[in-house]
């Protein structure tokens, strides 16, 4: 469905901004009325994740719920991620690890790149379990242009785990699991905090289970069309008092400018990602139940966003090393600020620096690199049986 590609295009647009912003300037929340505004929606930017959370949740579950009958279901399934997963993601770990370092160390620019990196931090990664590390050490163990890899940690660990309770519980079990997960996520947060340990409530799979968990029970509720009725009539109400809910915790927390991974804070922490995992799900469930005409369609479908969304595993892998090289380099706010004598410009052109050079970056990695892999699933013991959810209104 088009639309779904377009949410996954909000999503990675909302969180290459608030990297930038969080990387590439300088001037904090600042006393201009256009500096504090900037701040406070690029700061919140890092609800992006949570939308890729809910987001996978409802495709791969989709996916797995419908392929219980096959023959090959684990086989095709694992298969498929991996030719779409695992090329770009250790590729990218080879350049950083390796390649990097090398090139710039012989360059004599070492100061450009992590070259602190122990043994154990590259066991975490090359495992997949980056989000355990960083959780533990603050976000002070993996080198930074890597640390955005938790995400992908979790997601990937969803992956191992998910396909066998599908397969192994019934619809209605399932979704019961889903509400208990939902609930769990919440209390592991509320646990975290309480014992101080506020990056473990951000980072650690099962306190973020509830946003996967949201996206799951909105795919099995797609699979009965009474369920899915009830969703329709509920969404608008819970998205709603969610978004509602998300607004009276930022106002409470007007400091918390930089989302609980940088700037903990226990509601925003605990309650406001319940919340926002309610409210993305809720808009997910709007989105593809909408009519064709609908400007909810129409704009989550727009070339633009879709565009994004194709390449947003490549963006999302490649926007904070990009960044952060840049801004080892000197480049900046203050330095173009300096360069143009405008602030304001200043941070238009390091934004359009980042956007042009990741998108250009992620073109050429799909059409070169990724591309290759994925015409894998184009064989013959890879292909799935694709079958609509009954309870999602048609295209058209």
């Amino acid at each position: 469905m088009p639309v779904l590609d377009g949410i996954r295009g909000v999503a990675i647009l909302m969180v290459m901004v608030f990297h930038f912003w969080l990387f590439g300037t300088t001037t904090g929340i600042g006393t201009t009325l256009w500096e504090r505004v900037y701040s406070a929606v690029a700061g919140m930017g890092w609800i992006g994740v949570d939308l890729f959370f809910v987001l996978s949740g409802f495709l791969i579950t989709g996916i797995l719920y419908d392929s219980r009958g096959s023959q090959h279901y684990y086989r095709v399934f694992y298969a498929r991620r991996t030719v779409r997963i695992f090329p770009l993601y250790y590729a990218s770990l080879a350049l950083f690890f390796w390649i990097i370092p090398f090139v710039l160390t012989h360059l004599h620019h070492g100061e450009f790149t992590d070259t602190h990196s122990s043994v154990w931090e590259r066991l975490f990664a090359w495992t997949y379990l980056i989000n355990w590390y960083e959780g533990a050490t603050e976000f002070k163990g993996m080198p930074l242009p890597l640390a955005h890899f938790w995400s992908l940690a979790i997601e990937e660990q969803f992956y191992f785990v998910w396909p066998f309770l599908v397969l192994t519980l019934a619809r209605r079990r399932l979704m019961t699991l889903c509400v208990g997960l939902i609930a769990f996520g919440l209390v592991s947060r509320m646990v975290a905090y309480g014992i101080h340990l506020p990056i473990v409530a951000y980072t650690w799979t099962f306190c973020r289970a509830d946003s996967l968990a949201v996206g799951a029970v909105l795919a099995l509720a797609a699979r009965d069309l009474n369920d899915w009725k009830t969703v329709e009539k509920c969404a608008p109400f819970l998205a709603i008092s969610a978004l509602s809910a998300v607004v009276a915790v930022r106002i409470l927390n007007p400091l918390s400018v930089a989302g609980p991974g940088h700037d903990p804070t226990f509601l925003v922490g605990t309650f406001g990602m319940s919340f926002l995992g309610i409210f993305f799900g809720s808009c997910l469930a709007m989105s593809v139940s909408s009519r064709e005409e609908s400007f909810l369609r129409r704009f989550l479908s727009s070339p633009f966003l879709r565009f994004f969304g194709k390449y947003s595993y490549c963006l999302y892998v490649c926007h904070v090393p990009f960044i952060v090289f840049c801004a080892r380099a000197g480049l900046q706010s203050d330095y173009l600020a300096r360069l143009l004598h405008n602030r304001f410009l200043a941070v238009v052109v390091l934004n359009g620096i980042g956007f042009v050079s990741t998108t250009t970056i992620a073109l050429m990695s799909w059409n070169l690199f990724e591309k290759q892999f994925l015409k894998l699933k184009d064989l013959p013991f890879l292909q799935r049986e694709e079958r609509r959810p009954i309870g999602v209104a048609a295209e058209g």
